[in-house]
This record gives structure tokens, sequence and C-alpha cells, in this order.
């Protein structure tokens, strides 16, 4: 499952803010206010802006990646969850791209088509 949560956008945030500000003379401790409001809007930010990436464990099945999310939506804000499988990577021209050091097709994330999977 591939998209945005606001829980992985938040701990991106915290991962990014750290507990001080300033530097040298000016360095000091952030409050847990502050720290937080900084969190806050930096969390807000990421949920917005940041490409999608996987959210969730991978799945044996499709109908689990779709209960995953179906919870996910109603446990937190998501944006963009869409279920991806492993697929050969294709060129414009549509012909599989190899790999020049294994000799063998490239796999890459693609969007799961359910007529292509039935």
């Amino acid at each position: 499952m591939f998209g945005m949560t606001a829980l992985v956008a938040r701990a991106m945030a915290e991962d990014e803010i750290g507990w001080y500000t300033g530097a040298g003379v000016n360095r000091r401790e952030l409050t847990r206010e502050e720290r937080a409001a900084l969190v806050d809007a930096r969390a807000a930010e990421l949920f917005e802006k940041r490409k999608t990436r996987q959210i969730s464990p991978a799945f044996d099945a499709p109908q689990f990646a779709r209960e995953w999310l179906d919870i996910a939506h109603r446990s937190t804000t998501v944006r963009g969850g869409c279920l991806m499988v492993r697929g050969p990577k294709v060129d414009d021209k549509g012909t599989i791209v190899i790999s020049k050091i294994t000799g063998m097709p490239v796999t890459t994330w693609l969007p799961y088509e359910e007529a292509r999977h039935a």
C-alpha cells in the first residue's frame, strides 16, 4: 500500500525537528509546547507535499491490503492510498528494461489493476 498517513508524516516530522534551536551562544532547548507546534506544522506540510511512500507491510492478497486501507481510513487521515504490486519496469516505448549488471528485467512498483491480476 502506497500513500501518506498523518501518523507517518508526524513520525517523519518528529525525526526532523530536534530539541534545540539556534546556534552557538544563541542555542537553547525548545519547550515541549514549542517543539509540539513545530512538529505539527512540519507534519501538516509533509502530509500535503511529500510524495507517497510505502505505508503498510506487504500483503499476500489484495483483499488484505484493502482491509488495511479501510482500517487506516477509520483511524487516521490517509492521502493517496493505492495498491501497488511488483512488476517489470518498462521504458517510454513499452519495452521491458533490462539490468546492465545482471541481465535480468528490472522490477519496480506498479499500480495494481484488478482485471490484469484476476
